[in-house]
């Protein structure tokens, strides 16, 4: 095994396009490591730079002891698992986790003797004769990853590998990889588009926007504490609600004040983030995430200082939990980042965004299914005030003040 160093590594493509921009980032020997980022962003790029498939323009990649700027991929002793599994149609299970092994002149009984080891391990002992058209998308990949595993690479690199698998199969087949890699202790760089599956499945998630690396921290630190607000507005799901707010102080303590609403802000938060009090009469961007909202009538003694009604446009009722939908008559969140979230959604969210302009924000938020609320009727959210977080919006900067930012 071996630990992947990546030093102010860049990449520009002949058209001048800088795909990935003074990326350092060091994934510890053993370490799953996920990069996660809009589509575009250069996750790929710097996967495919690690693997030897793409030049690097400037910078430094070092494997274990050495540095393979200019190793040929083949000798970079890494194996990559893709998107589309890239099994020989021809072969069977067997043959294809076996094909690296030949091609290397590796001893037969020994091919064979690893190749049942990674099969008993992924659960492929019965399909080990069958082409891949015979198998399900689920063996498929795991016969893509048990031809990673039986030539024992110093590092896994992964590219979407759970893309192409519906939705009740992805989430078993995160699991089952994670707890592979686990057990193999290799090395691993995983790129998706997917943020839940980076939280589920990354010893840490290195955030990436535009080429640029944003933040790289644990899933729960980059949930609690975003550096930014592409990165709180990235991390969580569903988003979090971001609304433009004036910090007013008064004998009460903080208030976050919006159109016609009031928000009273724990003690606690204020304590933990110690720069506000640089912000008083000034407005910052309030993110509160759909979790840390609930049902009023819900909540035993819950203050009317923390409140924020509402009127539910849309009701989603998912049986172990219910999202609702509605508007603040505020204008929403404009800056560059709000954009860039927004364009990963597609053309019509940045053009519904700007549309909105000057007119309202759309807020969702996550209730205990025990709610009795309906769509067109009123309600009154509890907003858990101890969690909400704070940014610069002349920056887009979480605003802290602790050791850590």
């Amino acid at each position: 095994m071996a630990a992947i160093v990546i030093e102010n590594v860049s990449k520009v493509f002949p058209d001048g396009t800088e795909a990935v921009r003074d990326l350092d980032l060091e994934i510890a020997d053993g370490e799953f490591m996920v990069l996660v980022g809009p589509s575009g962003c250069g996750k790929t790029t710097a996967l495919r730079m690690v693997a030897g498939l793409e030049e690097i323009t400037r910078g430094t990649i070092r494997i274990g002891d050495r540095i393979v700027n200019d190793i040929a991929p083949k000798d970079r002793d890494v194996a990559m698992v893709f998107q589309n599994y890239a099994l020989y149609p021809h072969m069977t299970a067997h043959e294809n986790m076996a094909f690296g092994l030949k091609l290397r002149k590796v001893p037969k009984a020994e091919i064979d003797r690893r190749v049942k080891e990674a099969a008993a391990m992924l659960g492929l002992d019965e399909v080990l004769n069958r082409k891949p058209k015979h198998l399900s998308g689920g063996q498929r990949q795991r016969v893509a990853m048990g031809r990673a595993i039986v030539r024992s690479p110093q590092a896994f690199l992964m590219d979407e590998p759970l893309s192409n698998l519906d939705a009740k199969l992805r989430v078993q087949m995160r699991a089952e990889l994670a707890k592979t890699q686990a057990s193999l202790g290799v090395t691993t760089m995983y790129v998706t588009h997917d943020q839940v599956e980076a939280m589920t499945m990354g010893d840490r998630v290195a955030v990436i926007k535009k080429g640029l690396l944003q933040q790289v921290d644990t899933p729960q630190d980059l949930y609690e504490c975003p550096v930014n607000l592409f990165v709180g507005g990235f991390i969580g799901s569903p988003a979090m609600n971001m609304v433009e707010v004036e910090l007013v102080w008064s004998a009460g303590g903080l208030v976050a004040e919006f159109g016609a609403n009031r928000l009273e802000i724990d003690e606690e938060a204020v304590a933990a983030h110690p720069d506000l009090a640089a912000f008083k009469g000034r407005r910052v961007i309030l993110g509160i995430r759909p979790e840390d909202m609930e049902d009023a009538s819900l909540v035993r003694g819950a203050p009317e200082t923390r409140r924020l009604p509402a009127v539910v446009d849309l009701r989603e009722a998912l049986g172990s939990e219910l999202l609702i939908h509605f508007t603040v008559d505020v204008p929403p969140v404009l800056t560059e980042d709000i954009k860039e979230l927004a364009a990963d959604t597609g053309v019509e969210a940045v053009q519904d965004l700007e549309k909105r302009a000057g007119a309202h924000s759309v807020f969702v938020a996550r209730l205990d299914p025990r709610s009795r609320v309906r769509e067109r009727e009123p309600v009154e959210l509890f907003v858990d005030t101890r969690r909400v977080h704070f940014f610069d919006p002349n920056t887009g900067l979480g605003i802290y003040g602790d050791t850590r930012h």
